[in-house]
């Protein structure tokens, strides 16, 4: 089973087994004129979905561990904007993801600044 996209996979198991966003994970779809009302990493994902990106690339990591986790979540909304989520095994990747999909608008995440350490090659 760990070798099937995590799509593929029903919603509780490509969760994070800490913590579970797929309550909070509707309120990502409130469109203009309503309120949405959440935590800062759910306000960060509602802005990346909203700001016309196709690609969006991570590496799991403090501060911004759980933004991977509500994008997995969210799997069946990036499916429908057309967004493409990959789960990177470092930074490097992530960066290169997106420079591979230019230009295509992209977003990419990793942990702190030690992170643009190992992603700096790959510019």
């Amino acid at each position: 089973m760990l070798d099937q996209p995590a799509a593929q996979l029903p919603v509780t198991q490509r969760t994070n087994p800490e913590r579970s966003f797929a309550e909070e994970v509707r309120a990502l779809r409130l469109g203009d004129g309503e309120v949405f009302r959440g935590e800062g990493i759910l306000a960060v994902t509602k802005a990346i979905l909203q700001s016309g990106v196709a690609y969006v690339g991570g590496y799991q990591g403090a501060p911004v561990s759980h933004l991977v986790d509500v994008l997995v979540e969210s799997q069946d909304l990036l499916d429908e904007l057309g967004v493409h989520l990959e789960t990177c095994t470092n930074e490097a990747s992530a960066l290169l993801g997106g420079s591979i999909n230019y230009p295509l608008r992209g977003c990419v995440t990793w942990k702190s600044i030690v992170g643009t350490n190992v992603a700096r090659p790959c510019r």
